[in-house]
């Protein structure tokens, strides 16, 4: 049985490429903000433009919000958010996770030299979000998560300070 789930990753991480080929370089899914916000966020960001052509930044956005094979992207992450979002808590969820993903999008998709939010943070709150959700602690997380990335872009907060102990406290387990 484990073969077989091996077996379906590796055929699935060979295959998904082939998905790219499939599709123009300028295509941009409907389920995205607009390209338009991205485009304008690349034009200020004068110092990324020096390590990073348009195209690419764009295509980091889009791995952004879809994900890949390692990695659910930001519409996952937000389909899964709200799936487990108490009813009179989702649309406030949307309209954050929304907000949040143009931010964060729009910064982790620069390129490592000059970008604020990188994929270990992107990872940290992913996480953080999943141990939320288990721990019926979504509104406390949310404030929390909502906070840091408006210090992040603020100044008074660094990415290294964003570790999973922040939020939670690391499960430990205890052998015989």
């Amino acid at each position: 049985m484990q073969f077989r789930h091996y077996l379906t990753i590796f055929i699935t991480t060979l295959l998904l490429p082939a998905c790219s080929i499939l599709q123009p370089p300028d295509y941009w899914p409907d389920q995205l903000p607009p390209q338009e916000y991205f485009i304008d966020r690349y034009q200020v960001a004068t110092d990324n433009q020096a390590y990073q052509e348009l195209d690419s930044y764009l295509n980091w956005i889009k791995t952004f919000y879809l994900g890949s094979a390692l990695s659910p992207g930001w519409l996952g992450l937000t389909e899964d958010l709200l799936y487990e979002a108490p009813a009179v808590k989702k649309r406030e969820y949307e309209v954050k996770m929304e907000f949040l993903g143009r931010l964060i999008g729009a910064e982790w998709a620069k390129n490592n030299a000059v970008r604020l939010i990188d994929t270990r943070c992107a990872s940290v709150w992913r996480d953080a979000l999943i141990e939320a959700i288990e721990r019926d602690d979504l509104e406390n997380y949310m404030r929390r998560f909502e906070a840091d990335v408006n210090a992040i872009f603020a100044g008074s907060l660094s990415k290294e300070n964003i570790v999973y102990t922040r939020y939670y406290e690391e499960n430990s387990f205890e052998f015989f």
